[in-house]
Order: C-alpha cells, then sequence, then structure tokens
C-alpha cells in the first residue's frame, strides 16, 4: 500500500515549507538583535528600533502567512473528509481558493481516462461572465509540463488580468490543473500562490489515493467473481455427472425392463435435483440483503421440529442423537425461518462429519440470564477440523465435504448469527470431533434487552 503513505509524505512536504519560512524568519530576528546588542559601538536608539521594528514586521507577515496556509489544508482537511470521488475534491478545492482568495475566476480541468481529453470540472465565475475556454491552453500547458505558471498583466478578452496555473500532480501522476486569475492592477501575490499550489498538492495526493481504492475494488471484485465462478463450475461439473449416470441407469433400466436398475436410476436423479436445489436457494439465501423478521420464539421447539425432520437420516446412519434443553429457556424476538436455516445446516454438518453406528451429536440450549443472552451449541464426535483450517469453514465455497458439499453451509450460519447481533465459536480437534457455540441477545420487539 504504497500510495496512502505517498498521500502523507506528499502531505507532510506542503506543511513543512511554511514551518521553515516562519522558523528562518523569527531565528533571523533574534540573530540581528544579538548582533546589534553585541556591537562594541553606539547604536542610535531610533535607528535600532526602526531595525526592530522591520524585522517584526517581516516575522509577523511569516506568521500571518504560516497561519493562513494552515487554517487553508484545515479547511481542505475537513471537506476532504467523506469525499468518495476526484470530482467532489475538485469542487472542494475550487470552492476554498474562491473563499481565501476572492478571485476574479477560477478553471480547474481534469484530464479523461483517456489521457487525451482535457475537460473543465470546476468553474467560477458563471460563463456570461468569464469564458474558461480563454485559459483552457494555459492550463492545458501547465498540466503537461506539470509545473507552475505565473503570469502578469495578462490579456485575456480586453482585460488584463494575474494568472496562475498550478497542476494536479503527484510525483508519478498528472491528473489535471488550476487556472486562477485577478483582473486589474491587484496581483496574486507569493504567499497565495502559496495556498493555491499547497492545496493542489493536497487535492493531487488524494485524487490518486481514490483512483488506488477504486483500483483495489475492482481487483478484488475480479478475485471474487472468478473465486465464485470456480467454486460453481466444479459443484455443478459433480451434479451434472450424477444425473447423466442417473439417465443412463434408466434409459438401461427400461431397455431392459429392471425396476430395481431404474429405482436406482431414480434415487440418483433424485438426489442430483435436492443438491442442484440446494445450491441454488444456498446462493440465494446468503447474496440476498434482507432485514429478519422477529417474532417470539422459543428456540426449544424450533430446534424440536428441526430434529423430527431429520429422523430419517439420524436412523439411517444409525447415529446417537443427545438433546439437552434448558427447561427455562425464556421465548425471545428471533426470525424463526433464519433460525431454521441456521440449525439446519449446523445438524447437517453434524450428521456428515460422523461415522456410522459410532456417531454421536448433542444438541441443546442455556439461557444466560447474567448476559442477557440464548445459547445453542451443536456438538459432533466426527473426525474434527485442522486448525490451520479454523478460520476458513466460514468462507464461501470452502467445504470440508469434498463433492458433497456446496460450500455455502457455514457461511450462511455466520450470516444469520451476525443478522441477529449474536456471536459463534468453534471449537474442535481432529479425530474427537467439533463443538459450535452460538449466543444471540435475547431481545424485545423494540430490539431492546
Amino acid at each position: 500500500m504504497a500510495k496512502p503513505l505517498k498521500t502523507i509524505k506528499g502531505t507532510v512536504e506542503v506543511l513543512v515549507k511554511p514551518v521553515v519560512g516562519f522558523v528562518d524568519g523569527f531565528n533571523s530576528l533574534m540573530k540581528k538583535i544579538e548582533e546589534s546588542i553585541g556591537e562594541k559601538k553606539e547604536i542610535e536608539v531610533d535607528d535600532f528600533v526602526n531595525i526592530l521594528l522591520k524585522e517584526m514586521k517581516d516575522v509577523e507577515q511569516g506568521v500571518l502567512a504560516f497561519f493562513s496556509e494552515m487554517m487553508f489544508m484545515q479547511h481542505l482537511s475537513e471537506k476532504m473528509a467523506q469525499v468518495e470521488n476526484e470530482v467532489t475534491l475538485v469542487q472542494i478545492l475550487g470552492d476554498k481558493i474562491k473563499s481565501f482568495l476572492s478571485p476574479d475566476f477560477i478553471e480547474i480541468f481534469i484530464c479523461g481516462v483517456d489521457k487525451k481529453s482535457f475537460h473543465l470540472a470546476y468553474h467560477y465565475p458563471s460563463a456570461k461572465e468569464f469564458n474558461p475556454a480563454l485559459v483552457r491552453d494555459t492550463g492545458l500547458k501547465c498540466f503537461k509540463k506539470g509545473e507552475s505558471i505565473l503570469e502578469e498583466k495578462v490579456k485575456i478578452d480586453r482585460k488584463t488580468f494575474s494568472v496562475l496555473a498550478a497542476p494536479l500532480r503527484t510525483t508519478r501522476e498528472k491528473f489535471g490543473a488550476v487556472v486562477v486569475g485577478r483582473k486589474g492592477r491587484d496581483k496574486i501575490s507569493p504567499k497565495e500562490s502559496a495556498l493555491v499550489i499547497s492545496g493542489a498538492v493536497v487535492i493531487s495526493f488524494a485524487i490518486s489515493n481514490i483512483k488506488l481504492v477504486n483500483s483495489i475494488i475492482k481487483n478484488q471484485r475480479l478475485v471474487t467473481i472468478g473465486e465464485t465462478i470456480g467454486g460453481l463450475s466444479h459443484d455443478i461439473k459433480n451434479i451434472l455427472n450424477n444425473l447423466e449416470n442417473g439417465i443412463a441407469l434408466v434409459d438401461m433400466a427400461v431397455e431392459n425392463k429392471n425396476t430395481e436398475m431404474l429405482e436406482e436410476g431414480r434415487s440418483i436423479l433424485r438426489k442430483s435435483y435436492d443438491r442442484m436445489k440446494n445450491l441454488v436457494l444456498s446462493m440465494v439465501d446468503y447474496s440476498r440483503e434482507r432485514e429478519i423478521e422477529p417474532v417470539p420464539v422459543n428456540i426449544n421447539n424450533v430446534i424440536r421440529d428441526i430434529l423430527w425432520t431429520k429422523k430419517d437420516e439420524v436412523k439411517e446412519k444409525k447415529i446417537k442423537l443427545i438433546e439437552e434443553y434448558d427447561k427455562n429457556m425464556p421465548e425471545a424476538y428471533l426470525d424463526p425461518a433464519r433460525m431454521e436455516r441456521l440449525i439446519i445446516n449446523l445438524l447437517d454438518n453434524a450428521i456428515d462429519a460422523v461415522k456410522e453406528k459410532v456417531g454421536i451429536i448433542k444438541v441443546g440450549t442455556k439461557f444466560l440470564l447474567n448476559e442477557g443472552a440464548i445459547e445453542i451449541w451443536v456438538e459432533d464426535n466426527g473426525c474434527g477440523i485442522p486448525e490451520e483450517n479454523i478460520e476458513r469453514i466460514f468462507d464461501v465455497f470452502y467445504s470440508t465435504k469434498g463433492n458433497r458439499g456446496t460450500g455455502f453451509g457455514l457461511a450462511i450460519v455466520q450470516k444469520v448469527v451476525k443478522e441477529h447481533n449474536g456471536t459463534i465459536d468453534v471449537k474442535s480437534e481432529v479425530g474427537k470431533g467439533t463443538r459450535f457455540t452460538i449466543k444471540i441477545p435475547v431481545k424485545n420487539k423494540e430490539g431492546e434487552k
């Protein structure tokens, strides 16, 4: 992340100049006072006072210039805090220059993405009062050279102007130029030039940062799209292979009039359909942003209902299921549909993790009165998860089930927990099993504990 460091460095470099100028001026004053006092010859008091007043005036001007630049930077920083794009940054710069300098015109030009176009991004005053096209060439010249231009007594539309052009650029990139003008004999002073140039530097680094962030976001999106396509293609390919096998079995069964083979083919097709349906529903579930619809729910009843639907799977695999419910469990405002999804996914994981005949799954609840929360846990004595993989289990498309998993299950579990402002904890040991513990705050209808 080199660019943000450059931004800091660039901003500091801008601030160094006025600080050094202020210090040098003050040091010069003190040095002259010391020299005057240290001289052996007699000095007229009036002359000494005059010299002293002159030096003090110079230092005073330096102090004013210093604080002017500091104030200008502060105003810029305050406005830049919530900026989202370069157009807004340019508007901030233009408004601040107008406020601090009161010039007769301000024109800010920005180079297009194609690096060829050079269009107007900020204009003051209205086009009726001043035509920006009259100083476009000055802005373009400043942009190409990457250097500031100060011209006095410039004839523009039969009027005389003092014109300053400052580039919008960093050490590596050029973005555009700021052109400021003052009519008549009122020149743009060195201090005013410093303000414009300093502001242009700060805004330039900010634009560079925005472009960098946008580039990172774009790259991240491309990576995410690539991972999504990769994950989906793998799952869909496996489902399609199973569908082909099922269809082939059905064709053979019809040809040979074999009812057993027909039933086997039908079973494969049904399972493939269920997997495809589960994959699509999981994708929709995970990607859709929605508000939960909380109603008074006793989580014990929700879990009991789900376990009843899972009884055939548990029986088929000869798994021992242990239920441990808190009898004092109060009703809590939860979204029952979302909680069902959470518990089903955790149970599916546990059922897949344990071995036939020796598998044990524990499901339980507890009311944590002191914490104002309900606790739900699902524990198994299955294969366990390696420590290095624990942080990855909630990632989309990451699955420990091989071809049997969609990679959405635990990602959806985590999403539901977050929707209810809860927490989830995982403890696992390879060869011994895994325990998921979820805590969800008990809230009333208004969302208060």
